[in-house]
């Protein structure tokens, strides 16, 4: 959902139907917000209040060839890209609305900034891939620039379908800005399309930032080794907890979009975290992990009540596993 709001959505093309999420969790920290208003809703071809604003700018190019092959590859989805779609859409209308009472608003420049720093990354990484003459380029590029490090020679593409890729394909153009910004800047080139301003290259700091917290939960999540049910909670709590820091830094001077993404982005580890306290074996794990144990609620938020409750819980199950029966006695 945070990188939802660097990249312009086609509109759907087919018909699916939203279910309702879980209920409220039992143990949910004060002030955190429930998803709720995901009831059953058809959702129809476009959106309402969907914008064109941009889609006559001459330097929108990269913007509508990523939007074309992200509604070609919904397609192809089975529904599913269109379900994910309209949650993201009802969290990110949510955050905007809560941001917006905090005095967090994002106006019509800076919405546009955002919305080409992906696609101008993603479609410079491809046009060099693709092109004989343009891979050439960078490589001579690449060799005549002595301040480079690491092993890394080309730029990463972008994989939607492949996690952590919006990551590696920032992370690859700011390991390579001084080769990507002569490229861009080589009129004859033919790829202005593809350049960033100085804006949007600080803006894009912003979301590398943030991006690399995912870039750590993924990382744990799709290793082979199948994750201990102990670690899911406290993983995305750690989540959370670095959203929130990124949303509320009063140091850096981070763009308003980048705080509001990170709110919606709160909002779906919250939903996420509803259904994982739904489930009390995720909680009995935590209880009963030797380094964590019921200190554990009290570090992140959890009630004295709270606390109290999951007690019961875990004496409550241990009794009806482990109690001796009756004809046993």
């Amino acid at each position: 959902i945070f990188i939802s709001f660097f990249f312009k959505k086609p509109k759907p093309k087919k018909k699916v139907t939203v279910a309702r999420g879980a209920s409220g969790a039992r143990f949910r920290r004060p002030g955190e917000l429930a998803a709720e208003d995901e009831d059953e809703e058809i959702i129809l071809d476009g959106y309402e209040n969907e914008s064109d604003e941009n889609d006559d700018d001459e330097d929108d190019t990269a913007v509508e060839e990523v939007a074309e092959a992200a509604a070609e590859e919904e397609d192809d989805d089975d529904g599913q890209g269109v379900h994910n779609e309209r949650v993201c859409r009802t969290l990110k209308d949510k955050a905007i609305i809560m941001m917006e009472a905090k005095g967090v608003f994002i106006d019509h420049d800076e919405e546009k900034m955002a919305l080409q720093i992906f696609p101008r990354m993603a479609g410079l990484a491809r046009r060099v891939h693709d092109n004989t003459t343009l891979k050439e380029r960078f490589v001579s590029l690449v060799k005549k620039n002595d301040d480079l490090q690491g092993t890394q020679r080309t730029l990463t593409r972008r994989v939607p379908t492949r996690w952590n890729s919006d990551f590696n394909c920032l992370n690859s153009h700011f390991h390579f800005r001084d080769v990507v910004e002569a490229l861009t800047s080589t009129s004859s080139l033919g790829l202005r399309a593809y350049h960033l301003s100085d804006d949007q290259w600080l803006m894009a700091e912003d979301v590398c930032e943030v991006l690399l917290l995912f870039d750590t939960v993924t990382r744990v999540f799709s290793m082979k080794e199948v994750p201990l049910i102990v670690d899911v909670v406290p993983t995305l709590e750690d989540l959370r907890e670095g959203l929130i820091a990124a949303r509320d830094d009063t140091i850096n001077d981070v763009s308003n979009i980048v705080k509001i993404a990170c709110q919606a982005s709160i909002l779906l580890v919250d939903k996420y975290s509803t259904f994982a306290d739904n489930c009390d074996i995720y909680l009995i794990a935590i209880a009963m992990c030797p380094d964590r144990k019921l200190k554990w609620f009290k570090d992140h938020g959890r009630t004295p009540r709270q606390i109290k409750e999951i007690e019961k819980l875990i004496i409550e199950k241990w009794t009806e596993v482990y109690s001796p029966d009756e004809d046993e006695e």
